[in-house]
Formats: structure tokens, C-alpha cells, sequence
């Protein structure tokens, strides 16, 4: 695995940990919580979304 994935997976998994409170209060949908990281532009929005729905 190249250093560079090892960082982009590290920062889709500190995003998921800090939304997670939030996607977790509201039971939003992996679907949901995509289209909002997107309208937020965040970066491989879909990999953090499933990450933070995975812990629930």
C-alpha cells in the first residue's frame, strides 16, 4: 500500500470519527450522510460515509 492511501484512509477515518455523533443522533443513511459530506465538498465523501454508517 502506497503512503499516500495510507494518509487518504486516515483522513476518511478521522472525518467519519468527527461526524459520527452527528449521523449517529439523526440515523441519517449512508445515502444521506454521502449527499451531505458532498454539498459540504469534502474529499471521497462516499468512503467516509460508509465508514462512519459501519459503526453503527
Amino acid at each position: 500500500m502506497h503512503l499516500i492511501q495510507v494518509r487518504e484512509i486516515m483522513r476518511d477515518a478521522e472525518v467519519a470519527y468527527a461526524i459520527h455523533p452527528i449521523v449517529r443522533k439523526y440515523l441519517l443513511t449512508v445515502k444521506a450522510t454521502t449527499k451531505a459530506l458532498i454539498a459540504c465538498g469534502v474529499p471521497r465523501a462516499a468512503n467516509v460515509a460508509q465508514i462512519t454508517n459501519a459503526w453503527i
